[in-house]
């Protein structure tokens, strides 16, 4: 079996998804491939602001799964001062 596309786009990221909806609503055919998972490195696995945001989650997270293995102590994010920070970047 084949299928004929108007378009293939190559990666799900905000470009190919914003080119894949253009074209999509003009009436044309569209197929996205993309050989990691959908959303593209930005939204994944990228950007700055989100790693910002994931890494202090993490760590936070990390020392609070240490508790009772000689990590003590309490843990909080400043979501306002990390939020700025990033804005700074």
């Amino acid at each position: 079996m084949s299928t004929t596309y108007d378009l293939i786009v190559i990666g799900s990221g905000t470009a190919a998804t914003t080119v894949a909806r253009r074209v999509s609503a003009a009436g044309l055919s569209v197929a996205v491939t993309d050989f990691r998972p959908y959303g593209g490195t930005c939204a994944l696995r990228g950007c700055d602001p989100k790693k910002m945001l994931i890494g202090g989650t993490s760590a936070a997270d990390h020392v609070r799964r240490m508790d009772g293995k000689g990590v003590e102590g309490e843990v909080r994010i400043d979501w306002r001062s990390s939020w700025n920070s990033n804005a700074d970047s």
